[in-house]
C-alpha cells in the first residue's frame, strides 16, 4: 500500500498495489512482446536482487525433500515442482514459474494479514 498526496485535495490518499506490480516489483512479472508471428516472455523490469533470492530460495528450500517447508505452501509448492520436473520442462523455467506462484500467494498472504489488521 502507497500513500500518496491527493490530485486535487493534497491530502494523504491510500493506494494499493495490484498482484502485477507486486510481482513486477520482485522481478517475477512476465511482459509480453508480441511482433507478427513471434511471440515472446520475458522478464523485464523489478529487482535483480529479490529475483536471485527468490530464485535462491526456491534452489535451497523447496527442491531438496529434506529442506523443504513443513507448512502447506511449502508442500504445495515442492509437491508441483516435481511434478512439472517430471513432466519434462526445463529446470530454470520450473525454478522461476514456482517463485511467481510463490509471490502470489505471499501477496495474497499480506493482503489478508493487512485486511485483519485493518478490523
Amino acid at each position: 500500500m502507497k500513500i500518496r498526496p491527493g490530485r486535487n485535495s493534497k491530502k494523504p490518499t491510500k493506494r494499493h498495489l495490484s498482484l502485477r506490480r507486486f510481482q513486477k516489483a520482485l522481478g517475477v512479472a512476465p511482459s509480453l512482446e508480441a511482433s507478427g508471428d513471434k511471440r515472446k516472455t520475458k522478464v523485464v523490469g523489478g529487482s535483480d536482487l529479490c529475483r536471485l533470492s527468490l530464485w535462491q530460495w526456491v534452489y535451497t528450500r523447496l527442491e531438496p525433500k529434506r529442506s523443504r517447508l513443513k507448512n502447506e505452501i511449502g508442500e504445495f509448492l515442492g509437491e508441483k515442482l516435481v511434478a512439472e520436473k517430471e513432466a519434462g520442462r526445463p529446470v530454470k523455467l520450473v525454478r522461476m514459474k514456482i517463485a511467481a506462484i510463490g509471490t502470489r500467494l505471499l501477496f495474497r498472504e499480506l493482503v489478508k494479514a493487512l485486511a485483519s489488521e485493518k478490523m
